[in-house]
This record gives structure tokens, C-alpha cells and sequence, in this order.
């Protein structure tokens, strides 16, 4: 009787040391996959802040290109413009013409 209930004993010792193998596993478990849930979740923000900034200096090059642009038409435009000659006589009869519609 004695050596079954040594045998008993043994088993829920090891029964016991099993149950706290699984829970140290499991924390460590968890303890792993919080690590890397954050390491992923850092290692997103860091290449997604890259990537924006990317974007942004891209964006901003393409709205300075696109003034230079425009700022060199209007320029232009008005270069051409000033090449006209002044036809006074030709705009006053315009404008008769427009306004006095008879």
C-alpha cells in the first residue's frame, strides 16, 4: 500500500512539474509573440514613415517643377505679349462695333 501511494505521490509530483513546464512555455509563448507583434509593428512604422517621406519629397519636387513651369509660361506669354504692337485704332473700332450694334 505504501509503495502505491509513493507511486501516487511520484505521479501527481510529476504531474504538477508538467502543469508548470506548460505554463512557463505558454508565458513564454506569449512573451515571444509580443516581442515580435512589436518589433514588426516598429519595424512597419519605420519603412511606412520612409515611404512617406518619400512621397512627400517627391510630391513637393513635383508642385516646385510644376510652378517653374508655369512661372516660365506666364513668363514667356507675357514676353510674346508685349511683342504686339498697341492697335488702338483697331480695338476702338472693335469695340463701336461690339457696342453700338445698329
Amino acid at each position: 500500500m505504501k509503495e502505491e501511494i509513493d507511486i501516487i505521490n511520484h505521479l501527481l509530483s510529476v504531474e504538477k512539474n508538467a502543469a508548470v513546464l506548460i505554463d512557463n512555455a505558454v508565458k513564454e509563448a506569449d512573451s515571444r509573440t509580443s516581442k515580435a507583434r512589436n518589433d514588426a509593428a516598429a519595424l512597419y512604422k519605420t519603412e511606412y514613415d520612409q515611404c512617406i517621406a518619400a512621397m512627400e519629397k517627391e510630391y513637393e519636387k513635383t508642385v516646385d517643377d510644376v510652378k517653374a513651369k508655369h512661372q516660365q509660361e506666364f513668363e514667356q506669354f507675357k514676353s510674346e505679349l508685349n511683342k504686339q504692337p498697341d492697335n488702338y485704332e483697331a480695338f476702338n473700332s472693335l469695340m463701336d462695333k461690339l457696342l453700338l450694334k445698329d
